[in-house]
């Protein structure tokens, strides 16, 4: 005699352990809904608010790098500005602003051609006096020579008029080395001019220079820093 299969599936306690593991899948099922409930606003909520500390922080990094861009970029301006306005010498009437007139020796005649060529080569000559390099000559046209000093503290510029010869510094804070140096080289060329006043038998109307007054190369002595 067969048995029936149908109560071979089942049985009591086949029945119990499947009712057993229904309820169990439904618990968990449960479980999961509460749980993701939960955690999927906390989720949200974490992602909005990082999203908004990321925008804020980018726009306050944003901000930052700008303020700083500008303020160099101001830095950068006030240079540009100050360098040019201190590389431009306004001149006047021959006379440059910010120089200060050292010598003034009045011609009572004077070859004008002649006497530029000469103190022009002669002052040129002097680049290296009493260092080697200490001076950079210049001419800005025929009537002047400018001698910078190295450490750019000073100049002298000595220009040929048909009144006469002048002599500027130009610098308000020369160094006192610039004044030392710059006391040799008027010392010299003051002897250069005296002896193109005084020197050798030539006559008046032949020399290169004459003066208004005799002493006047002294009196120019008289306002050398150390003569």
């Amino acid at each position: 005699m067969r048995e029936d299969p149908l109560s071979l599936r089942f049985t009591p306690n086949m029945a119990r352990s499947y009712v057993t593991r229904q309820i169990m899948i439904a618990s968990w099922a449960m479980a999961f809904v509460i749980s993701t409930s939960f955690c999927f606003p906390a989720v949200n909520a974490f992602v909005s608010l990082h999203q908004k500390s990321t925008r804020c922080d980018r726009h306050t990094s944003a901000g930052f790098l700008d303020n700083v861009g500008e303020f160099f970029d101001g830095l950068g301006n006030s240079n540009d500005e100050s360098s040019s306005k201190s590389e431009i010498v306004d001149e006047i009437d021959g006379i440059y602003t910010g120089s200060k007139r050292i010598i003034t020796i009045p011609a009572k005649t004077m070859k004008l051609g002649g006497l530029r060529l000469y103190c022009n080569l002669y002052l040129m000559g002097l680049q290296n006096t009493p260092e080697k390099n200490c001076w950079k000559a210049s001419q800005s046209d025929n009537s002047e020579v400018n001698l910078r000093y190295c450490d750019l503290s000073g100049s002298i510029i000595i220009q040929f008029t048909n009144d006469g010869i002048n002599v500027d510094r130009l610098g308000s804070s020369p160094s006192m080395k610039y004044l030392m140096h710059e006391s040799m080289i008027l010392n010299g060329f003051l002897d250069e001019i005296h002896a193109i006043v005084y020197d050798g038998d030539i006559t008046e109307d032949n020399r290169l220079l004459t003066l208004v007054e005799s002493d006047a190369i002294e009196k120019a002595r008289d306002f050398v820093s150390f003569a």
